[in-house]
């Protein structure tokens, strides 16, 4: 069958077990073997569970464990690919805009997605009418809800229009699915995250629920929605409500430690520790460093996500982010320091090979201040720089990097006060997954990933159309609809 497809049958309809081992601080699951999701779901514990499930799937290698920073990171020019031989070049497709229908990281993001939101489906089919705690169930509806939405926003952003599942399906049912409109994607998605925000708590006392979902995620990652959509009013007033449970942590390095991994900052973020059986590491150290030399001991990397040489010119002289966020000089033995960037955000030695601990920042306030700056700046143009201001939010972010406020003397007018707040994002969240979207939403793709290309590379070719602003359907999904009618690929593929 095909793996797209399978993949979504499997879990659609509940005939593998929906519940695999994820051993996290926050989720702690028991071997269930021989379950389906037609069985199992029947207690508390049961749904606690099934939603622990959906967790790990933002783990895996198919999502933020790996295939979402190639499809959000390498595709930007923020980073590249160190080996572009490698497995045939599939990663050099995406950095490169010549990725074919068939590329695997195309498919492993849609597939991982799916498998997100199937998992959440399980647990959201049957949790109204179960008979546990009422407060339990609110938590468990919400944070399928909140996971369910997120697989969304990223589904839509990378392919456009897809098959809109918001319940099990049958076989059947699944193989007739349609790709939906995006509007319809994302009205599902708004109201999911207003249903989220208003059943999940604010925060958790218990040290074993840290890193689960909140009311504040599922607010942020709406404001955040609206402001991908450019609904600029309404993204105002949800990202306030987020603003008085965050704060920013004095110094930004503190943000990527791996045994601090939930701070003040963070809205929500994809958890990973290091040194568990089974493991519930990550593979960004292997991937991303190079053949590196470290307390005595060389570790292999295969230099992928690799910063470019235009993000490591992006920061101004005296950001403290720099030193933070990526290094352009690493030792190769004990005696021989070379040249060569690599990022330092996800850097925490591995227990074992591809067995490291560092969590992946999904929402955090500094990027909600940033979002209320845009939000606020594209309603209209105000030379203020007090607190709640445009420019106000803006210097918030500077001054933690030790950056000097912006004035309207600097930036006279909206246009301006745009380009400063895209600028400061890209150093701000650099190698989180927001500059391809980022660039994308201020209508720069086009010509700065040409000028990328030119740059880097030396290459005019290929000539980047709107075309490449989606990925296409992975070719094995189209294949197995077979109905280009119906189920079309994505123009220009």
């Amino acid at each position: 069958m095909n793996y797209t497809r399978m993949i979504r049958l499997l879990w659609l309809v509940g005939t593998a077990g929906i519940l695999g081992s994820c051993q996290d601080d926050f989720i702690n699951l028991a071997s269930i073997s021989n379950q389906t999701s037609s069985t199992f779901f029947k207690s508390a514990s049961d749904f606690q569970q099934g939603v622990n499930a959906i967790y790990d799937g933002l783990q895996s290698p198919q999502t933020y464990g790996k295939a979402y920073y190639y499809l959000m990171e390498v595709r930007s020019d923020n980073t590249d690919i160190g080996d572009r031989g490698a497995n045939a070049g599939i990663a050099s497709q995406v950095d490169l805009f010549t990725e074919i229908t068939s590329n695997p990281f195309v498919l492993d993001a849609y597939a991982g997605s799916y498998v997100i939101i199937a998992r959440a489906n399980a647990v959201l089919d049957r949790i109204d009418g179960a008979t546990i705690d009422e407060t339990a169930k609110k938590q468990f509806k919400g944070e399928a809800l909140f996971l369910r939405s997120l697989a969304y926003f990223n589904l839509v952003r990378l392919y456009g229009k897809v098959p809109l599942v918001v319940r099990t399906e049958s076989p059947n049912e699944s193989l007739n699915a349609r790709r939906n409109e995006v509007s319809e994607i994302y009205a599902q998605i708004e109201t999911d995250l207003k249903t989220a925000a208003g059943l999940l708590p604010v925060s958790y006392t218990a040290a074993t629920d840290l890193g689960r979902a909140t009311s504040g995620s599922a607010s942020a990652l709406l404001g955040k929605v609206y402001v991908t959509e450019k609904k600029w009013s309404d993204a105002t007033t949800v990202l306030k409500t987020v603003l008085p449970t965050y704060s920013l942590l004095p110094t930004y390095a503190d943000l990527f430690r791996a045994e601090s991994p939930i701070t003040a900052e963070t809205i929500f973020a994809v958890r990973f520790r290091k040194g568990q059986s089974p493991s519930e590491g990550n593979l960004y150290f292997n991937d991303m460093m190079p053949l590196i030399y470290v307390n005595g001991i060389s570790y292999s990397g295969a230099g992928n996500n690799r910063p470019t040489a235009n993000i490591a010119k992006a920061y101004e002289p005296g950001d403290k982010r720099f030193a933070a966020s990526l290094d352009t000089l690493y030792n190769r033995t004990a005696t021989t320091v070379v040249k060569g960037n690599y990022v330092k955000k996800y850097f925490d030695l591995p227990a074992t090979t591809g067995d490291e601990g560092n969590s992946f920042p999904v929402l955090r306030y500094a990027d909600v201040l940033l979002l209320l700056a845009e939000a606020l700046n594209e309603q209209g143009y105000s030379a203020a720089t007090a607190e709640g201001s445009a420019l106000g939010y803006l210097n918030k972010v500077r001054s933690r990097a030790g950056l000097a406020a912006k004035t309207a003397a600097d930036l006279p007018g909206q246009e301006a006060v745009r380009d400063a707040i895209f600028k400061e994002r890209r150093v701000e969240l650099a190698f989180e997954n927001d500059r391809w979207f980022d660039l994308i939403r201020n209508s720069k793709a086009l010509p700065v990933l040409q000028t990328h290309l030119a740059t880097e590379y030396g290459l005019t070719t290929p000539v980047l159309t709107a075309n490449r602003l989606l990925y296409p359907i992975p070719q094995r999904e189209i294949d197995v609809h077979n109905d280009l009618t119906a189920f079309p690929q994505n123009p220009g593929y």
